[in-house]
């Protein structure tokens, strides 16, 4: 007589909640995405969710919705009531992720709940619907990237592979190995932006941080947006991203998610 195996889902592989202080919820195991609906305001977006490179740069994506939906179980009423107000509990907060399988969005809270119970039946159970509201409509990378480059000539090009297919904004750290006051970097992939630093402070085994989502520049812990021109650098998703550094010798580490929509 065959022996029935029953497939249990790793953790990994189920929903779970993430909120702004770090702690975790794990979604039941039947909670399920269902739909992801999405505004789109722009020509470049005439395929959603295709595979391949998009260019949503210019803010005019529109919030998303994505939908989960399963059925809540328990032996008896009062379990039953204290699984709703676990969940409860949870899905009342703001400002918390969402993460499926190795990729989270960012929520803003959830903005329709569906609690219904089906005809009587001799099991309890509940048949839940939540849509939770995301004002940033894509999907990160869980775990980040780092691509380290170590430059000892000038000009020189470094390359290499972005998967994702939404273009992503990095954090880029410069080591410098010698006095470098005055040096650029080059995204020729990415219409040839690039960026400037004049800075008389950026000396050998200084670091200089760029981070190109939040537009900041550093010097160690000091303030040196004055010191750059240009454009704050982006990853472009789905290809291979190159780049022309001229300067001093130092050391380039980007670090990034990859993101998708």
């Amino acid at each position: 007589m065959a022996i029935p195996v029953y497939y249990t889902p790793s953790p990994d592989e189920r929903l779970k909640i993430i909120d702004s202080v770090g702690n975790e919820f794990y979604l039941p195991s039947k909670f399920e995405i269902r739909s992801e609906p999405i505004s789109k305001k722009q020509a470049l977006m005439d395929v959603a969710f295709a595979h391949g490179a998009r260019d949503v740069s210019d803010g005019k994506m529109t919030t998303r919705i994505v939908e989960v939906t399963g059925k809540l179980w328990a032996a008896t009423d009062a379990a039953y009531n204290t699984a709703w107000d676990n969940l409860a509990k949870e899905i009342v907060k703001e400002n918390f992720k969402l993460q499926d399988r190795g990729r989270q969005i960012n929520v803003l809270k959830v903005s329709e709940i569906t609690h219904a119970f089906p005809s009587p039946v001799d099991y309890r159970y509940g048949e839940v619907s939540i849509n939770f509201l995301c004002i940033d409509p894509f999907w990160y990378a869980v775990s980040a990237k780092s691509k380290q480059f170590v430059l000892t000539s000038s000009p020189v090009d470094f390359q290499f592979d972005v998967l994702g297919n939404i273009e992503v904004y990095p954090v880029i750290t410069i080591l410098n190995q010698a006095n470098n006051t005055d040096f650029t970097l080059e995204a020729v992939t990415d219409g040839a932006k690039s960026f400037r630093i004049q800075d008389a402070g950026a000396l050998s085994g200084t670091t200089i941080e760029i981070d190109c989502a939040l537009g900041t520049v550093k010097r160690g812990s000091t303030n040196i947006i004055d010191k750059f021109s240009g454009f704050f650098l982006r990853l472009l998703g789905g290809r291979e991203n190159k780049f022309t550094y001229t300067g001093a010798a130092c050391t380039i580490t980007l670090n990034y998610r990859e993101a998708w929509l």
